[in-house]
């Protein structure tokens, strides 16, 4: 009976000591966590202002984008009841977009095809809530037709500058002043 109980010792020794090894355990003892965190932590919980600007120059080239998008539907049927444009163009530019697009409807006319651009945000004020944005509005392949429609004789490729503003955190286009004598 005393051996039984020397060898039921040793094999719970032996098995403790292979748990502890499987667990990672050494002499030492565990040291304690940091109580702060390390500065890499605060930075990922921190949004930095390159983060913050990069995001706002991201909604405000989607808020143009948006814009256009919205109007290249709305002018292919001369759509002037178009609510969508609402959602991201500002006053003055969608009074006047509407009164272009009710123009287009009173004289039969429309857009076929469509343009592309490429714009970049040029200027950020976050503290003004504004920026600017800068494109070159292609419309090589985007014609107005019916109608009494003229063919018009300024540049298909041409310079244009934008101006959005945040509202209620969001960013609207309010301002397009297209340079149809210049190319880009």
């Amino acid at each position: 009976m005393m051996a039984r109980t020397k060898v039921d010792r040793s094999f719970v020794t032996a098995l403790g000591v292979a748990l502890c090894v499987l667990a990672g355990c050494t002499s030492e003892p565990a040291s304690e966590p940091d109580a702060k965190p390390t500065s890499s932590a605060v930075t990922a919980a921190t949004p930095t202002l390159n983060t913050v600007e990069e995001q706002a120059r991201h909604d405000v080239l989607a808020a143009y984008n948006g814009y256009l998008e919205a109007y290249v539907k709305a002018s292919a049927t001369a759509d002037y009841r178009t609510t969508e444009l609402a959602t991201y163009v500002g006053e003055p530019l969608l009074g006047q977009l509407l009164n272009s697009l009710f123009n287009m409807s009173r004289s039969g006319v429309h857009n076929e095809g469509r343009p592309t651009w490429s714009p970049r945000v040029t200027e950020l004020r976050l503290d003004a809530n504004q920026a600017v944005i800068q494109d070159c509005f292609d419309s090589t392949n985007w014609n107005t037709v019916g109608g009494k429609a003229k063919p018009t004789a300024q540049a298909k490729r041409y310079p244009v500058a934008v101006k959005a503003k945040r509202v209620n955190d969001k960013w609207y286009v309010y301002e397009s002043t297209a340079q149809r004598s210049s190319t880009c």
